[in-house]
């Protein structure tokens, strides 16, 4: 028996011991195709071909967004300080003698907003030194 995927129009051989179970069909194709990964499958078997026709499911693309909504809600204090400094400035209170009495909470912001840019900037480090992976999945 012959299996051929038909995936955006393309016809790939597959294995049969691939080409049998959905999982390691799905595997071995999103390795190549991750948009595949939960493909809907159907077969259709014409003598001694099977076409495995595969079509792209809406998959996990709102995982990051669910862990945006678990995340704790931050802002840069920095941006704060800015804010309540426009605000007073949009109403004509910001003199001299409001800077030098918020001179601690800006002292404190701009300590906070560097330690954020220092958290930052190992965190781009870090990723930028990581080696690049190899899959762990079978190449056909």
């Amino acid at each position: 028996m012959n299996y051929i995927a038909i995936i955006e129009g393309q016809q790939v051989p597959i294995p049969p011991n691939t080409a049998i179970d959905d999982n390691k069909l799905r595997l071995a194709i999103c390795t190549y195709f991750p948009e595949y990964a939960n493909a809907e499958i159907t077969r259709t078997t014409t003598g001694e071909t099977t076409e495995i026709r595969l079509v792209k499911r809406a998959g996990t693309k709102g995982n990051c967004i669910t862990e945006l909504k678990f995340a704790p809600e931050q802002i840069n204090p920095a941006f704060v300080l800015a804010w309540e400094l426009k605000l007073l400035e949009i109403k004509n209170q910001l003199t001299l003698e409001v800077l030098i009495s918020m001179r601690s909470q800006i002292n404190q912001t701009i300590k906070m907003g560097e330690n954020w840019e220092t958290y930052t900037d190992k965190v781009f480090k870090s990723l930028r030194q990581q080696p690049p992976a190899s899959s762990n999945y079978p190449v056909l």
